[in-house]
């Protein structure tokens, strides 16, 4: 390029310039004021001008970030220094500026730059001839020789009209000023990289080949059940090796940060969603083995045998006043005539999908990034319940949908206003109520976070923000004050379970009154290695919001959320009861710890922070949590971290969650192994208990045993009946416990003197529960026969059920 003329004692402030450099157009405000100098103007002899050149084409032009210089590195430094455009120059002659909005080159054809109308040729800026009137030339340099072109000011009355030109070039650096390493030039006689395509709003990337991918998973998983079922010793190989062929490489995917745009993260989000629920349904796909999932089955088949709503459930009394699942269930039934089983299937799995799109839609709303949706909702695919319990046909499974639909209807209406929002917020709010008493609790609780953080964090208060959690309190007290009365005394069990778990644990006593396994050493491990990376990300992008002084309401609520996880989470280390504890929890308290972490992977929050010019590490300010970490060998590195730690969160849940370690895959039958405890013996004994003793009498025995005869058999259930089981000879104690729970029928199987127990205990309330080294005793389970009164009225030769004589 030609040498410029020289600068006359000019100052740069903003004016109106074009840059046009590689493949960015950007548009820079620049100013130079002229000055009167003492320097004589040099004449030049007239030359003709040399024909215009069309400029070489270069790619499609990307779009910077508002407010960012030349190659988005930054605002200018005369604007980053708060520099205001000088009005008036060194003789006091205001300087005649364009308008920057109006100020625009022609554009019409992108790859071609016609010169405006009048403007100087080339020969004319090298000669320093603008004329009168301010002009701004646009000269077209190669990719690499990035060069702004100043325009010409007119000069003030009296003096001859010259034209001032300054060749600045762009150095690249940091804030600190200091300069780094400029990229060498591009070898002019290497192609140029192809212009990424312009993605379409419905281009599904890679989502469809990395499902794909997964769904060679769910077969592997599925070989693993059936090799589970027949006793076959490598189908728990199998079962794992799907377990991450299904779950990491969508969990990569949405890592890399090469996605094309919200639908191929939603697509890989719903797609993992469906895959796991089938991982559910394919444990047990002719019917419902769980004892709540049968519990919930009887009272959708009431409803639609009676068409009436709070009809009586004796397997779970509570229910009656909650029936939006049952009510979901009987009325596809009602409409297409399916199975109550099939139904339940279809409401459950539904129900499941929803939750997952509309918390994907949250964090969306929130993050304005699709990465950190997805990354959200495959981190909370790794809670304990997430895979079985959450997805089952159970009351909350389908009241999360509408819990979610409320948090994300409240924040739209925080954030944007509009009455249709608050009326979807307050229509969920209702459906969740009558659907489930603790995620309504739970409801309540979160949009009372919410709203109390928002006050705290944001500036002006607005007070409004409590109108809904108010609403929503509403809501639920009146539910259970006048209709679900008896929802406080359930739960009060419960309550008292932790509260002696706690004690138990403070005072030494090793007594235990769960029917859950105990967590084994290995799933420690596991699980406290995925929980140290949680915790690690949350301290880390913790300082940052610190350090930036953040002010959103939502990532501050979330942080909270995420402190109250982590101290919930604790109970899973502690005694027999915490790893259900903590996985009750984990259905609401890790959606917040999710979101955090998928900011942190996603944005590339620093664990340890590079050290800042003064050399101070941890003073170092953090950078802004909405831009997005560089690509190259840093990225990758996050990727596979990222990656491998949700990998062993996910292994870790599917260890210590349910079904339990030994019950992982079907097969035979095991005693105390819930969904493994159903089968056919079972069955058969209750469906004869329906159609040979009635409805509605009062029948104990294991847990299973009572499961069944509660649901399929129709009776009540009575659970604290071990110690009946247990006593080597009957006596008057036994006789009087039968008296006073009024006992009319019990069930013995004789595989209870075969196998202890999977779960740790045999029945309900047991009192040997985690203490049991061996199986019942003949001599126990065949004392009924000796009895005088006692009548053996059923054997299939496993099952056999005994008549009391109570009530004859």
């Amino acid at each position: 390029m030609p040498e410029a003329s020289p600068l006359v004692d000019a100052t740069q402030v903003i004016s109106a310039i074009k840059v046009e450099s590689g493949d960015a157009e950007r548009t820079q405000i620049i100013e130079l004021p002229n000055r009167t100098t003492t320097t004589p103007p040099k004449t030049t002899p007239p030359k003709s001008t040399p024909p215009k050149t069309a400029p070489p084409k270069t790619a499609p032009p990307k779009t910077a970030p508002d407010g960012a210089g030349p190659n988005g590195a930054g605002p200018s430094k005369a604007a980053a220094n708060g520099a205001e455009p000088s009005k008036a120059g060194p003789t006091g002659t205001k300087p005649n500026r364009a308008e920057p909005n109006r100020a625009e080159p022609n554009r019409a054809e992108p790859n071609r730059a016609e010169p405006d109308e009048g403007a100087p040729d080339e020969g004319a800026l090298r000669r320093g001839e603008l004329g009168g009137a301010e002009r701004t030339q646009v000269i077209r340099l190669p990719a690499a020789d990035e060069t702004q072109v100043i325009s010409g000011v007119k000069a003030s009355a009296g003096e001859r009209d010259s034209a001032v030109t300054a060749l600045i070039p762009i150095v690249h650096g940091r804030k600190d000023g200091q300069r780094t390493k400029v990229p060498a030039p591009r070898d002019p006689g290497r192609a140029p990289r192809p212009a990424r395509p312009r993605r379409e709003p419905l281009d599904f990337g890679h989502a469809p080949a990395v499902l794909t991918i997964s769904a060679l998973g769910v077969l592997m998983i599925a070989l693993g059940y059936a090799g589970g079922r027949i006793g076959t010793g490598n189908a728990q190989y199998a079962y794992w090796i799907g377990q991450v062929v299904v779950f990491t490489p969508v969990v990569v995917r949405l890592l890399s940060r090469r996605m094309a745009g919200v639908a191929e993260s939603f697509v890989l989000v719903m797609g993992l969603a469906l895959n796991q629920y089938l991982l559910k349904w394919m444990y047990s796909p002719d019917q419902f083995r769980f004892p709540d999932e049968l519990q919930h089955w009887l009272a959708t088949t009431v409803i639609v045998q009676s068409g009436e709503l709070f009809q009586p459930n004796p397997a779970l009394p509570p229910a009656v006043h909650f029936p939006g699942l049952a009510e979901m269930g009987a009325a596809l039934t009602s409409m297409t005539g399916l199975p109550v089983t099939a139904s339940g299937v279809i409401v459950a799995g539904i129900a499941h999908l929803v939750f997952v799109a509309v918390l994907f839609a949250a964090v969306l709303r929130a993050s304005n990034s699709p990465a950190v949706a997805g990354v959200a909702c495959a981190t909370y695919a790794t809670a304990l319940h997430y895979l079985f319990f959450n997805s089952m046909f159970l009351y909350q499974t389908a009241a999360l949908p509408f819990f979610m639909l409320a948090v994300w209807a409240t924040r739209r209406w925080r954030t944007e206003g509009g009455w249709p929002f608050v009326v979807l917020a307050v229509l969920s709010m209702g459906v969740c109520t009558v659907s489930h008493h603790v995620t309504a609790f739970a409801l309540v609780l979160t949009l009372t976070l919410l709203a109390v953080v928002e006050l705290v964090v944001q500036r002006p208060r607005r007070w409004s923000a409590l109108v809904l959690p108010g609403v929503d309190l509403v809501i639920v007290l009146a539910w259970v004050l006048f209709v679900a009365r008896d929802v406080v005394s359930y739960l009060e069990a419960p309550v008292d379970q932790v509260v002696d778990t706690v004690n138990n644990l403070i005072s030494g006593t090793s007594e235990a009154s769960s029917t859950t396994a105990a967590i084994s050493f290995g799933q420690l491990i596991v699980q406290g290695l995925g929980l140290l990376g949680l915790f690690v990300l949350y301290v880390a992008l913790l300082r940052d919001m610190f350090q930036r002084s953040d002010r959103d309401a939502w990532r501050w609520a979330a942080a909270v959320g995420g402190a109250i996880f982590f101290a919930g989470n604790g109970a899973r280390f502690l005694g027999q009861n915490g790893p259900e504890i903590a996985a009750r929890l984990s259905t609401f308290t890790y959606v917040p710890i999710s979101i955090l972490a998928a900011i942190a992977l996603v944005r590339g929050v620093q664990i340890i922070p590079a050290k800042d010019a003064d050399g101070h590490r941890w003073r170092a300010s953090p950078p802004a949590i909405d831009v997005i970490a560089p690509g190259g060998w840093n990225l990758y590195s996050r990727v596979a971290a990222g990656s491998l730690m949700i990998t062993v969160l996910m292994i870790g849940a599917r260890a210590g969650g349910w079904p339990p370690i030994g019950s992982i895959l079907p097969g035979p039958y095991l005693a105390g192994g819930f969904e493994r405890s159903v089968d056919a013996y079972g069955v058969d004994a209750a469906d004869w208990e329906r159609d040979s003793l009635g409805h509605d009498n009062r029948v104990g025995g294991d847990v299973t045993s009572v499961s069944l005869a509660s649901t399929y058999g129709r009776q009540d259930p009575v659970r604290e009946v071990g110690p009946l089981y247990y006593a080597d000879e009957w006596g008057l104690t036994e006789e009087q416990l039968v008296n006073d729970l009024y006992i009319q029928y019990l069930v013995v199987d004789k595989r209870l003197g075969e196998q202890l127990p999977e779960g740790e205990a045999y029945f309900e309330n047991d009192p040997h529960a985690g203490n049991i080294t061996s199986p019942l005793t003949a001599t126990q389970l065949g004392k009924f026969d000796t009895l005088t009164g006692v009548d053996r009225l059923y054997d299939n030769g496993t099952v056999r059920v005994y008549r009391m004589g109570v009530g004859e």
